[in-house]
Order: C-alpha cells, then sequence, then structure tokens
C-alpha cells in the first residue's frame, strides 16, 4: 500500500528529536534564576509593614467554605521568587485535608542584601507545602546570605483577577504584592493560621500568610526559555501524531 503524506512523515523525524531535545533545555533553563545584573532597583528596599488602614475581621467564601480573615498590619513587599508551592498541585497533601481553599500559593521570596550580593545564584531553593527550605554550599555563601532578607508568603487572593496573576507567576520572577498580614481559618473552627509579623523568627509559625489585594510581575524571568519550552512540547506532539497517524 502506498505510504501516505511520506513528505510529512519526514519532516516529522526531523523535528521530533529536535523538539524532545529542545524541550529537555528549555524545561532546565526555564527556571533559572536572574543575574544579580538583572535585579530591579525596588527590589533592594525591606517590606514595609504599618499598622495603619488595617480593616476589622471579614469573612470570605472558597469552594462553599466561610473562612474568618483577621488582618494585623498592611504589607507591601518587592522580591525574587526563589521557590513556590502550589496549593492545587497533585504532590500537595494538606490544602484538600484542613479544607484550606483559600490560600492557593505559596512563594519564597527574597530581597535587599540577598539579590543585591547576587548569592542566590549559588544557593539552592524549594518548597512544599508549606515550607521554604534553602541551602548554601560553603560558609562564604553563608556569611553573604540573610535570613532577614528572605520570606515564605501564604498567599490569600482578594478574588479571580489577583489569584490568576499569582498562579502565573515563577522562579525568578521579580514580584511586587500588597495587603495584609493576616490570621484566618475555617469559620467557628478553633484553630487559625497565624501570620509572622517579623522578618527575624525562625521555624514553625515564621512564614508570612499575607491576604493579597494587588499582585503583580515586575520582570518576568526567563520569558524566551519558557515559550521555547510550551512550543517544542506542541511540536513534540504533533510530529509524534504524525508519525502513527499518517
Amino acid at each position: 500500500m502506498k505510504e501516505r503524506a511520506p513528505g510529512l512523515r519526514r519532516l516529522a523525524r526531523v523535528l521530533l528529536p529536535a523538539a524532545a531535545l529542545a524541550f529537555a533545555v528549555s524545561l532546565f533553563m526555564r527556571n533559572r534564576l536572574p543575574d544579580k545584573n538583572l535585579i530591579l532597583e525596588p527590589l533592594f528596599q525591606n517590606p514595609i509593614q504599618s499598622d495603619t488602614a488595617v480593616p476589622e475581621p471579614f469573612e470570605v467564601t472558597r469552594k462553599k467554605v466561610d473562612y474568618t480573615v483577621t488582618p494585623l498590619f498592611s504589607y507591601e513587599l518587592w522580591g525574587m521568587i526563589v521557590s513556590s508551592h502550589d496549593a492545587s498541585s497533585f504532590i500537595d497533601i494538606s490544602h484538600k485535608q484542613w479544607n484550606d481553599f483559600l490560600n492557593t500559593k505559596d512563594i519564597c521570596v527574597i530581597w535587599g542584601r540577598n539579590v543585591e550580593t547576587g548569592v542566590y545564584e549559588r544557593m539552592k531553593f524549594r518548597n512544599r507545602d508549606f515550607t521554604c527550605y534553602y541551602r548554601y554550599p560553603d560558609e562564604a555563601a553563608a556569611e553573604l546570605f540573610t535570613e532577614n532578607c528572605l520570606s515564605n508568603n501564604h498567599l490569600l487572593p482578594d478574588g479571580l483577577l489577583v489569584a490568576e496573576t499569582i498562579r502565573k507567576a515563577r522562579k525568578g520572577d521579580q514580584v511586587h504584592f500588597k495587603g495584609w498580614l493576616a490570621s484566618y481559618g475555617v469559620k467557628g473552627a478553633p484553630y487559625q493560621r497565624k501570620s509572622s509579623t517579623v522578618r527575624n523568627d525562625r521555624g514553625n509559625g515564621a512564614c508570612e500568610v499575607v491576604y493579597v489585594t494587588e499582585f503583580e510581575i515586575l520582570r518576568p524571568a526567563n520569558a524566551a526559555w519558557r515559550a521555547l519550552h510550551k512550543l517544542s512540547l506542541a511540536v513534540a506532539a504533533l510530529a509524534l501524531a504524525a508519525l502513527i497517524f499518517l
């Protein structure tokens, strides 16, 4: 039987390995942290925390669950995301179990001295459900790094638009957000997740809980690599389909 579309099949044989290689390279490159020379000036400052314009406790409903949010301080931060965790991820084991649909994402961010020195380029960062982990390779990096210029933020978006912008934020992005440091919990329940209100605490309870009213990505990282990653996946899928069905 005469082979159908032989030209397309030959093209697919060339495109599939090329797309697979591009996908593999971009998978790694899309998550690089930017060079310190690309850091925007606002990130050199510390977060701003104030006890003015703090509203009374209020109620929020997500997925038919009512929560009570208690604002503690007004809060504003400029930082670079070094790792993050999406609460809807398949590896998340806590949020659904605890009926927590308000905290949609955690982002671990750095600012100030940690971006000025570029020490982050020598470090490793990762997130799990409610925790940011980091390590440095040697004592020299440890001396440069300051824990007071890193925070793990449990983000509670004010609405769908804010939630969508937060969802798009990725490792390496330079971001700005504002809202309130807050405590929150299921309405009527005895337990509340409480925010840290200082930057120099450590361990359990040291994370910031932020009810976010504004969130913006000031400078996305690795935009070209991210685009190549999506494109290469699509090309590989089309090439594979062509080899199977043509």
